[in-house]
This record gives structure tokens, C-alpha cells and sequence, in this order.
């Protein structure tokens, strides 16, 4: 009881914040709306319009003490939600969702280009953007977009690839950043052998008997540098493990929608289906049910199998604690019910939790609420209006 009404006062004060910047934004939009009017009613030459025009974006920015491009932003944005999918913005107007995220599903009608995609995203974004945090809301929109529109999403990645590029920034410190910009898949493969190679580092040094303090960051880091510049060559076959899945439809070239990673970002189909050729790669079949669930498997022993970790990590992607982004291979795999309790080793009684929720549950400090529910491998967008029945 205590709980619920502290979590009835934390959904206030959120609601109250998200209607405090629709109060923001409406009025920055209104403001601009109404001055940019009365210039170009006025008899001036187009250029002066143009910078009259400027100096009302100035006069906002400075009165709330940000930046011009953020007002600009607010601007754009609005006019967006509004002509695009205006129930967004009345969700928006009522606190169901804030500036932070009605920004992000601005963004993305913003690159749809079909009426129906805009009415597909205003019908399932409300939903899911007022429960689920900023980042998984950007990448149920990257998702959503590559389903919807997978023809122009490929344009664009194809165009966002040939910006690929690798900088150095330098610190004051006698450290340096390198920063590379990759193609999605080779990114996650390229994290992904890292990870592994860091993990097969003997904890004690053969060599000199002595123990490696070194962190996982730091390993990746030294490996990384080695790599680098003891290696020759400028051609690439991915050898790293990736976990994508892909409908079968999809991977023949039925359909053409996107392979998905286990983190939930969606790949282009003929980036997988070129991958899928490679002598390398292996399938794993994951069966589901037809809401898009892992089916169920039970094991008669406390440890999991390795096919059914490798199920539930596909199921989970994630620490299952809402709003957790810890990838799987930093989860342990929980009993819901424990097992010295008559628990079961199975689908049902298991889930993905990162070692700080695993250790929060372990000492009952991780309550049922906090979890979301099993993932669900088929996402289903409306794309046009159901018929109405008299």
C-alpha cells in the first residue's frame, strides 16, 4: 500500500514535468508562429524576411537561455507531431509522454514517408514510449522504421555507410580517443571478439606468476591498441561471433525485413543474407509461439543446457529489470522461483538479470514489478485503419 501511493506520486510529479515542457514547447511554437506571420506579411525584400525571421529564433533562445538550434529544434518538431500524428502530441499535452521521447517519435515521422507508416507509428508509439525508457523507445523506433519502410531505411543506411570514417581526439591528460564510424554489424562484431578475447586472458600471468589486475575495459583497451599495430591487411571476413535473427521470409527474400541483433537493433536483410553465405556462420533454429514468444524447456538439473541459455538469452537480450540496457553476456540466469525451493530449471522460471539486480534479488530487495515481461519476437504494426463493424 505504502508503495503504491509513493509510485502514484512519482507518476504525478512525471506527468506534471512532461505537461510542464508541452507548456514549453506550445509556447516557444506559438510565439514563433505568430511573429513569423506578421514578417511575412510585411512588404520587405526576402532577405530581410529571412533574417527578421532569425532574430525571433535569437529573441526565444535568449529569453530561456538555450541555445538557438534548440528552439529551432522545438519548432521543427512540433510541426511535425502536429501534422504527422497529431495524437502524439495530445499524448504529449497530457503528460503521457515527455519531450525527450515525443522528440525521438518526431524524428521518425519525420523520415517516414508514406501517410500509413505515420499512421501506423501514431497508433503503437503511444503505447510503448509511456512505458519503456528513452533508449528503448529510440530502438523500438530504429525497429519499427526498418519494418515499415525497409526500402528507404536501406537508402539511408547505404548513404549513412559511405560517411564511414575513423578520428583521433586527444586528451590533456596523454590519452587519446579513436573513434570509429561502422556499419552496425561490423561494430557489434567487432565489440563482441573483443569481449571474448578479453575473457580468455589467463587471470595469472604464465610468464612472470603474476595476477592480472588489469579491468575488462582496460584489457579490451590493451588488446585493442595490439591488434592495431601488430596487424597487416586491409580486407575483412567476419570470423567474430554476431547473433542476428531473422525470419525465415525474410532471410529467402520474400520479405524484406530487417535481421534483428539480440540488443534489439534492426540490420539490413541484405547484409544478413550476405553474411548467412559466409562458410562461417551457423544456424540456430528458434522456435516461437504465435504471439512471438520462446517456447517453453524444462531441464531436470539446476544448471541450463547451453541451447536453452542460448534461447533464453535470445528471449531476454537484456537484464530483464525494466530500463536495465546490461547486454545478456553480463547476465546471470535467475530462478524466479528457487530451486531448492521446488523451482523449475525452465523457460518459464527463468530470466536474464545482470549481477547488480541478481544480487538485489538473491537478498529480497527485487520485487516482481521491477521485471518486464519475456520479450516477444514479433512486433506487429497496424498499417492501416481496421475496418469499422456496424
Amino acid at each position: 500500500m505504502e508503495f503504491e501511493t509513493t509510485a502514484g506520486a512519482f507518476d504525478g510529479v512525471r506527468r506534471a514535468r512532461a505537461m510542464a515542457e508541452f507548456a514549453e514547447w506550445q509556447l516557444i511554437t506559438r510565439h514563433h508562429d505568430r511573429r513569423v506571420a506578421e514578417i511575412d506579411r510585411s512588404d520587405d525584400i526576402v532577405l530581410s524576411k529571412e533574417l527578421a525571421r532569425r532574430e525571433v529564433t535569437l529573441e526565444i533562445a535568449q529569453a530561456l537561455r538555450v541555445t538557438e538550434r534548440h528552439v529551432w529544434a522545438i519548432v521543427f518538431e512540433t510541426e511535425t507531431l502536429r501534422e504527422r500524428t497529431p495524437a502524439v502530441w495530445a499524448a504529449f499535452g497530457a503528460g503521457d509522454v515527455d519531450a525527450s521521447r515525443v522528440s525521438a517519435i518526431a524524428d521518425t515521422a519525420e523520415r517516414l514517408t508514406e501517410r500509413g507508416s505515420w499512421e501506423a507509428l501514431e497508433r503503437a508509439a503511444i503505447t510503448y514510449a509511456s512505458t519503456h525508457t528513452v533508449g528503448e523507445v529510440k530502438g523500438w523506433l530504429r525497429r519499427f522504421r526498418a519494418r515499415i519502410e525497409p526500402e528507404q531505411a536501406a537508402t539511408e543506411t547505404a548513404r549513412a555507410v559511405e560517411t564511414r570514417r575513423v578520428s583521433v581526439t586527444h586528451n590533456d591528460d596523454g590519452t587519446s580517443w579513436l573513434n570509429a564510424l561502422l556499419p552496425t554489424g561490423v561494430a557489434i562484431a567487432a565489440a563482441e571478439r573483443l569481449r571474448k578475447a578479453a575473457r580468455a586472458l589467463p587471470g595469472i600471468d604464465p610468464e612472470t606468476d603474476t595476477r592480472d589486475t588489469r579491468t575488462r575495459d582496460q584489457k579490451q583497451a590493451d588488446i585493442l591498441g595490439h591488434w592495431l599495430t601488430s596487424c597487416t591487411g586491409t580486407s575483412t571476413e567476419i570470423r567474430a561471433e554476431i547473433a542476428i535473427s531473422i525470419a525465415a521470409t525474410d532471410l529467402i527474400g520474400l520479405t524484406t525485413g530487417p535481421g534483428i541483433t539480440r540488443d534489439g537493433e534492426p540490420l539490413g536483410h541484405e547484409w544478413v543474407r550476405e553474411l548467412a553465405a559466409s562458410e562461417h556462420t551457423v544456424f540456430r533454429r528458434l522456435v516461437l509461439d504465435p504471439m512471438g514468444g520462446v517456447l517453453d524447456t524444462t531441464v531436470l538439473a539446476y544448471r541450463p543446457t547451453e541451447s536453452l541459455r542460448q534461447a533464453l538469452h535470445w528471449r531476454d537480450g537484456t537484464c530483464r529489470v525494466a530500463g536495465c540496457r546490461a547486454p545478456v553476456f553480463e547476465t546471470d540466469l535467475d530462478h524466479a522461483q528457487d530451486y531448492d525451493s521446488g523451482g523449475e530449471t525452465s523457460a518459464r522460471n527463468l530470466r536474464c538479470l545482470c549481477r547488480k539486480h541478481h544480487n538485489m534479488k538473491s537478498h529480497g530487495h527485487l520485487a516482481e514489478r521491477h521485471l518486464d515481461p519475456p520479450a516477444s519476437w514479433t512486433e506487429r504494426y497496424v498499417t492501416s485503419a481496421p475496418p469499422m463493424l456496424s
